[in-house]
């Protein structure tokens, strides 16, 4: 198996092809991680995905995977990290055993100000520490609930990434202290792609602002 072929399979949605592709041989599954790294921006999401539903399956022992993403997302890597934050999300959600012990530290890098700062920051990791909080918003609320106050923080961000993604993830909590500063985003025209339900969304910081503070209204009714 090379690159270019579980790309394709990744574009094409044919995940069960490709997860019996990673599955023939070790060496594969390198590929795959590889592939959180790629330069087109929809098969690295669509290789987080993929993760997610091999962790799943739990006939596969992500845990020395789960170490070197790890590793990709500390300093002494000197690597941007890309997706390594939203994979390890993907596979806690699909299966908490396999990233218990780092969920944590990915969750933890938007609270921290060495990391989060725009003088200190790694921005694709930054951002993958925000998808993956709103990730598991639903499935693990007491987890990322203490993560709110952040976030909102990041609403004023220079980045519009940054703001984006941030809006996206708050919308997912339901947290409502965040409705004012969502509100102040309602020009907010920067364009932005987040990931969601297997496909890359276009759309505006305030259109993401606007969807987040739907989903809080409607869940204090």
């Amino acid at each position: 198996m090379d690159r270019e072929t579980l790309s394709e399979l990744l574009l094409a949605r044919k995940y069960q092809d490709a997860m019996d592709l990673v599955k023939k041989r070790h060496g594969n599954l390198r590929i795959l991680l590889g592939l959180l790294y790629s330069e087109e921006e929809l098969v690295r999401w669509r290789a987080v995905t993929l993760l997610g539903l091999i962790a799943a399956e739990g006939r596969t022992n992500l845990a020395p995977a789960v170490r070197r993403m790890l590793w990709f997302l500390s300093e002494e890597s000197s690597t941007i990290g890309w997706c390594s934050a939203q994979a390890i999300a993907e596979i806690y959600r699909n299966n908490p055993g396999m990233a218990r012990d780092a969920i944590r530290v990915v969750l933890h890098f938007s609270d921290d100000p060495e990391l989060s700062l725009p003088a200190n920051r790694n921005t694709p990791i930054l951002a993958g520490s925000i998808w993956a909080i709103g990730a598991l918003a639903d499935s693990e609320p007491a987890l990322v609930s203490e993560m709110g106050p952040a976030l909102v923080e990041f609403l004023k961000d220079p980045d519009p990434v940054i703001r984006g993604f941030s809006a996206w993830a708050l919308g997912r909590m339901r947290f409502r202290a965040a409705e004012e500063a969502l509100n102040a985003l309602s020009g907010d025209d920067s364009v932005i792609n987040i990931y969601e339900d297997d496909s890359l969304r276009k759309v505006t910081v305030a259109r993401a602002a606007g969807d987040a503070l739907e989903n809080i209204v409607k869940n204090s009714e």
